[in-house]
């Protein structure tokens, strides 16, 4: 097998083979794949119509994805554990197994006693039907409808606009507004760091926006841009919205956003607005929208007999 870092150049193969799959978690996007590629130090190895990847992680050092594919999992599997003892030596450690790849990592996993799926809370996925975004209909979703709806009375002359390379730097110059105005709010370090590594992130998706196939929109108000939001199909039925921001001061842009962008994607049925890192703030603000699907993922270490 040979591994080697993702480049945009892979990201057509990575799509060819996902897209035939009904896997809805975010970290098989090609844009996530790929702008999250420095942070993760990504690498991805194509072999028997599998997708095999390769990342290094806090608290698990190498790790993997399950592979992705057509053919025969328990032979992919096995080369990658081959793979593994050859390259790296150790325990052999799978990363983001998403409830809708269980299954398939039981399927495979019968031969040895110690893969326990260990769940992880803070990287749980949450997956909304667009329909329900679109409408924010029902009581549960009452709040956000009434936030929407005056949002549209407060700004009625609002504009939604979609991205495009003749506004990318707009949004660009936007972020990094965003950014510095976090830097001075945000006190706690850990939280700051994490917003450094989303917008080098951003940077990277921005900078490769027509290869990566991305789309999304920004709203203005009096011409200026408030809040953006961008994402990229993972399969055919799943919309990843990678990154999105906004000036919180405007109460319901966030809501309306989505909605514009939603409104103008056809043949999604699902919309994946990932995971919320454990961080507080951010874990009430995705509860509160009350996903259709909470998405858990889990981590499995496999020992390796000692010689």
């Amino acid at each position: 097998m040979l591994f080697k870092t993702i480049t945009l150049n892979d990201l057509s193969q990575v799509k060819s083979i996902v897209e035939k799959t009904t896997f809805r978690s975010c970290q098989l996007s090609a844009g996530g794949l790929y702008s999250l590629s420095e942070k993760y130090g990504t690498e991805v190895c194509f072999a028997d119509g599998f997708l095999f990847v390769k990342q290094r992680r806090k608290g698990f050092g190498v790790c993997y994805f399950m592979p992705v594919g057509v053919g025969s999992l328990s032979a992919a599997f096995e080369r990658l554990r081959r793979y593994h003892a050859e390259a790296h030596g150790g325990d052999f450690v799978l990363w983001g197994i998403a409830d809708d790849m269980v299954d398939d990592f039981r399927s495979v996993s019968g031969d040895f006693a110690d893969a326990e799926l260990v769940p992880d809370r803070d990287w749980a996925e949450y997956i909304h039907e667009a329909k329900n975004l679109l409408t924010l209909s029902g009581k549960r979703l009452q709040p956000k409808r009434n936030a929407a709806n005056q949002f549209r009375r407060s700004y009625d002359g609002y504009e939604y606009e979609p991205i495009s390379t003749s506004n990318l730097e707009e949004v660009w110059n936007f972020q990094q507004q965003q950014l510095e105005a976090e830097r001075v709010a945000e006190k706690n370090a850990t939280l700051l760091t994490l917003l450094e590594e989303e917008n080098r992130s951003i940077q990277l998706a921005i900078a490769a926006w027509k290869e990566i196939g991305l789309t999304g929109g920004v709203i203005r108000i009096d011409k200026k841009i408030k809040a953006f939001t961008f994402g990229c199909p993972i399969n055919a039925d799943t919309f990843d919205v990678m990154f999105e921001s906004a000036e919180h001061s405007y109460n319901g842009i966030f809501q309306v956003l989505e909605q514009e962008l939603i409104g103008r994607l056809s043949g999604f049925t699902y919309i994946n607005r990932e995971e919320d890192l454990g961080i507080p703030g951010l874990r009430f603000a995705k509860q509160n929208l009350r996903p259709d699907i909470l998405l858990m993922k889990y981590s499995a270490r496999i020992c390796t007999p000692q010689r």
